[in-house]
Order: structure tokens, then sequence, then C-alpha cells
């Protein structure tokens, strides 16, 4: 048997400490729904459009899906490194879309380590390239709705949601509908796109409405189709950022 050292052991308890209280329970369940918008706009539909029919599923291939997923999500990247954000849908003209800095709490969206994308009246655009500051290593997406905006869900409510489930409020037991995670709604969808289109992309799919409302398409439900918001993240030097098991870093050591 080979013996491991003591400071491989010391290594493994610190870095087990610092995994621990950022890791999450894989697989995330999440359902999605037929679109309030029509059949046409039903995620899956929409994915074959772009990526070709039968290469995506897009419930069984988002990021999460799995047993031993990262979860929850975010991306870390190389400073100085660019970040392309391709909006390909955008349903309506109310919701912003921005990024913000991966710090393990809820940002504030101030104009500090955060930054907006593509402003509400944008539906398409080109490639939009994303140089963040150095002193962000990790960081993910939000949408947001301002007060005042457009109903979509029978409620026109201010809200920003987070590509980081976590940050996102998990619901209250009265309205928690039994589908979405309870320890985080799942608003954004990830799909690692790197054997289809390049190393280093991924679709992110959003949805506007509540996930933890019952699954509907009558007034204050959310028809969850994830299919309000797409956009692909792509760039030199931008990796997921992964979450280690126990079993993983003993195999270091052996």
């Amino acid at each position: 048997m080979r013996l491991v050292p003591t400071w491989a052991w010391a290594a493994l308890a610190l870095l087990l400490v610092t995994a621990l209280p950022a890791a999450a329970v894989s697989p995330v369940p999440v359902i999605i729904g037929p679109s309030r918008d029509g059949v046409l706009h039903d995620l899956q539909r929409v994915v074959d459009r772009y990526f070709g029919p039968g290469r995506i599923d897009v419930r069984t291939g988002y990021i999460g899906a799995r047993a031993g997923d990262p979860d929850p999500w975010m991306w870390s990247t190389v400073p100085g490194k660019a970040v392309v954000m391709t909006l390909l849908e955008k349903k309506y003209s109310c919701g912003t879309i921005g990024w913000y800095g991966e710090k393990g709490t809820v940002p504030l969206i101030d104009s500090f380590d955060d930054g907006l994308v593509m402003e509400r009246s944008r539906l398409r655009s080109a490639p939009v390239t994303l140089r963040l500051p150095s002193t962000v290593k990790r960081f993910g997406f939000y949408v947001a709705r301002e007060a005042g905006g457009t109903s979509i869900d029978g409620d026109a409510e201010p809200y920003t949601y987070f590509s980081n489930r976590m940050l996102n409020a998990a619901g209250s037991t009265a309205t928690k509908a039994g589908h979405a995670p309870w320890d985080g709604d799942a608003q954004m969808l990830v799909y690692d796109l790197s054997r289809l289109v390049a190393p280093d992309t991924w679709l992110v799919a959003c949805e506007y409405s509540n996930t933890s409302r019952t699954i509907g398409t009558g007034d204050g439900e959310s028809d969850n189709d994830y299919s309000d918001i797409l956009f692909i993240v792509s760039g030199v030097g931008v990796t997921p950022t992964q979450t280690s098991t126990f079993g993983r870093l003993k195999a270091l050591y052996r």
C-alpha cells in the first residue's frame, strides 16, 4: 500500500473545506413546459432550429441534469481575456441582460463588478465583446425587469434572476409548486456547445416567469418554456468552474 504524505491529506482537507460550501446536490430537477406563445416557441424546437434536430435534448442536456454535474454553475476566466456574448432570441422588449462578478452572495447590480450587456429594447444582436475587470475571476449573467415593465406572466413585478441558481430566491412553501429546486430556482439553463460549435461555448436559456410557480399559461403561472431569452457565451480563456468531489481528490494521491 502506498502511504499518503501528511501534507497531501492536509491539502485534501483544505480543498474539501473550500469546495463544500459552494456545492449543492445534483441532478437539479427542472420541468420544461409548453410555451404560452405557441408550439414554435417550445425550447426544443427553437434549439433544433439553431443547432439541428437531435443534437441537444433540452430536458436532459443542461448542466446540472446529471449526477456529478457542477452545481451551482458559474464561469471563470483569465484576466484580460475577451468574453463574447451573442443574443439569439429575446421575446419581449422588456428586460435587460448583464454580467456580474461571482462572490458567493447576491450582487447589488450597482455598476461595481457588474455591467449592462443588452438594453431592454434589443431583441437580437451582433456578438458583443466583454472585457471584464482584472479583479473578476468568476462571473455569471443576470436578466432583470424594471418596475412597471410589460406583464408577461400576469404580474408586472420587477425581478432580477441570476445564472447561478443559488442566488435566486427559492420561493415560499405557499408558492412552491414542487417542481423546482428548494435551494434556489433555476431561472437559466446552461448547455455546453463545445462539441457542436467550438470549445468554451455555451448556450444559456432563460425563463422570465418565476419557476417556483405552478406550471401553466394562466395569470400568476409560469409556462417554464425557458425560451424567453437565448444567448451564447464564448471566448478564449473562458472555462466553467468545476465542483470537486471527495473521490476525485483522493484519486490524485493513488
